[in-house]
């Protein structure tokens, strides 16, 4: 998104695709797990392939000569590897421990935050003294898609996933039949749409003529704090996810959601802009375990990856649509617009939540 807001030029109609990308994949994730289903091999080695997919799509954005084939190449890339969740999910339920999920989910955000954290920074710094040579931090993005499609080969999945004969609509017909569900759904739903918005806009916020306006690097620094953040409250936000009802975990969440998208765009300092940042993290280390592990906790054994398959793809549904109600709020109302909005959808959700508090399967 960087790339297309400083060096291509991109219109607004590509940058809302841009951030659309990963939404499309999980929008078709219930006929991804329809197809593993279909394929009867390893969840492991599927994955593996989407991947290798997803590599090679990034290697070809490194050489695309136009803003349509370096979107579409990003896009594709973003849809191979948003498969990885609904299909990992498996992986999680038959290798883990019901009561040391989150514990061990919390170790691979952690890994993955301290790299964000390298490459970030000096990816912010390459841009700002070589950006003309964007195209090299692809070539380094596809070569560790490879590593990780190889790598997934190797990770134990001994059965293939199987439902008996797989539904059209997949996952997508217990959103009806198990009303907890789909109440948690449309919770999920309110709250997406609420912090999904502003995710290009922080970019655009922090970039743009009409916002702070800080450098490539200093934009590094702020994703370098957020990302540590989520690193230091990682593990602590699996153990509670392994110990404590869910729904009080999912509304603590969004407490810290609300109160960093509130201070992130009311911000004019590059100290507002790290708080808000911070808080975000902190949820986002709390946040990425209870997007990949909740349905565990309500979807009956063996069926953890029709449940993800559906969650996924309400993920899809909210995630296209957020990015282009994000820049129409913005047009409208303006970065404080957008903050008074995202919270309202926030809180809307949080409530949603509390009607779930009593429920003895969560």
């Amino acid at each position: 998104m960087l790339i297309a807001v400083r060096f291509l030029d991109a219109p607004q109609s590509y940058k809302s695709l841009l951030a659309a990308g990963s939404a499309i994949g999980f929008f078709i994730m219930p006929w991804t797990i329809k197809l593993s289903v279909y394929l009867n091999q390893p969840v492991t080695y599927f994955a593996g392939f989407l991947m290798l997919c997803c590599s090679l799509a990034l290697f070809l954005s490194a050489f695309a000569s136009s803003i349509f084939w370096y979107v579409m190449c990003l896009v594709f890339a973003q849809v191979t590897f948003s498969q990885m969740p609904g299909l990992m999910i498996h992986v999680y339920s038959s290798n883990y421990l019901s009561n040391q999920r989150g514990q061990n989910i919390s170790w691979n955000f952690i890994f993955a935050s301290l790299i964000g954290i390298i490459f970030s920074y000096f990816f912010g710094a390459f841009l700002d003294d070589n950006g003309p040579m964007y195209y090299s931090l692809f070539l380094i993005m596809s070569g560790a898609g490879l590593v990780c499609s190889i790598t997934l080969f190797f990770i134990p999945s001994s059965k293939p996933l199987n439902f008996g004969a797989p539904r059209i609509f997949g996952g997508l017909s217990y959103v009806i039949k198990d009303s907890l569900f789909g109440k948690m759904l449309f919770g999920w739903m309110l709250m997406g749409l609420g912090v999904i918005m502003t995710i290009p806009l922080r970019i655009e916020y922090m970039a743009g003529n009409q916002g702070v306006g800080i450098s490539n690097e200093q934009i590094a620094m702020i994703v370098i704090l957020y990302s540590f953040a989520g690193i230091i409250t990682s593990y602590w936000w699996g153990k509670l996810f392994d110990r404590m009802p869910f729904v009080p975990y999912r509304i603590s969440l969004n407490l810290f959601l609300l109160f960093s998208v509130f201070v992130f765009f009311n911000a004019n300092s590059m100290i507002g802009l790290m708080i808000g940042s911070v808080l975000a993290g902190i949820a986002n280390g709390g946040a990425s375990i209870a997007w990949s592990l909740w349905v565990t906790k309500l979807a009956p054994v063996g069926l953890e990856s029709e449940y993800m398959g559906a969650h996924v793809f309400m993920t899809g549904l909210r995630g296209f649509l957020a990015p282009f109600l994000g820049y129409a709020v913005l047009g409208q109302l303006g970065f404080l617009g957008v903050s008074y909005v995202s919270c309202g959808l926030i809180l809307c959700s949080l409530l949603v939540f509390l009607t779930a508090l009593r429920s003895t399967r969560l």
